[in-house]
């Protein structure tokens, strides 16, 4: 499906509408904006490992081809960079290596469990506790309601969550950090909404300094300013630096 960047009035929006959002819906919102095509409710339904691809992929269209973070080592608090490859995190999650579903027998019935969606982990997340936040995700996942928890013995659920880890283990996305002080490795897990949403405001916020200082010196409107070229603005704000 094809993918628009996020920049221009399409990045303020999305932006505007994402602040105060939670981490899952704020990764709705970017998306729905890049992809016109599709509604929010169509990429509420996706698996986690799509919408985590999708996330990577606009992340390399409009930001950059490169994950740059920063981590303190937890066992001696020294500061570590990151720097990752997009295209190499892709291919960690290629569709390929990650199984859309999985089936097997329980006491001689069939059981069968699909990935995880946004409203799977919107829903349980609605849930009073976690142990029933836990439930209602497992028994989403394999076609069932809250309902259908009493006939589904305590065996029953304990293989349904070994199956939802086996299903999910590739779309889990981590790296392993080596501390250059005190040799301690960790991984850390690489949650792709926060890399994106954390470009996304730093551009918003370069975009709305950039029409601050055109509009203040040249009177344009924000619409012209923001549907700009991007290097034929950045020429007029060296212009006024000069």
């Amino acid at each position: 499906m094809p993918m628009l960047p996020l920049s221009g009035e399409r990045l303020l929006a999305a932006c505007e509408q994402a602040h105060g959002e939670s981490a899952m819906l704020r990764a709705i919102t970017l998306l729905a904006a890049v992809l016109p095509e599709c509604g929010r409710e169509q990429v509420l339904q996706w698996p986690i490992a799509q919408r985590n691809r999708l996330l990577l992929q606009l992340h390399r269209i409009s930001f950059g081809p490169s994950l740059d973070g920063y981590a303190a080592c937890t066992q001696c608090g020294t500061g570590m960079e990151l720097h990752l490859a997009v295209a190499d995190v892709l291919d960690d999650i290629d569709e390929s290596r990650v199984p859309t579903g999985l089936e097997w027998l329980e006491a001689d019935q069939p059981r069968s469990m699909r990935q995880a969606t946004s409203a799977d982990l919107l829903a349980a997340a609605q849930a009073p506790s976690e142990a029933i936040a836990e439930e209602r995700l497992l028994l989403r996942c394999m076609g069932m309601d809250e309902s259908s928890a009493p006939t589904l013995p305590a065996d029953a659920m304990q293989a349904a969550r070994v199956r939802f880890e086996q299903l999910h283990a590739a779309s889990q996305l981590h790296c392993v950090m080596h501390c250059p002080e005190c040799d301690h490795e960790a991984a850390w897990e690489l949650d792709p909404v926060h890399f994106v949403w954390r470009e996304a405001r730093r551009a918003a916020g370069r975009l709305l300094n950039d029409v601050h200082m055109l509009a203040l010196n040249y009177g344009w409107s924000e619409a012209d300013i923001v549907s700009m070229n991007p290097r034929r603005r950045e020429t007029y704000l060296e212009l006024l630096e000069a």
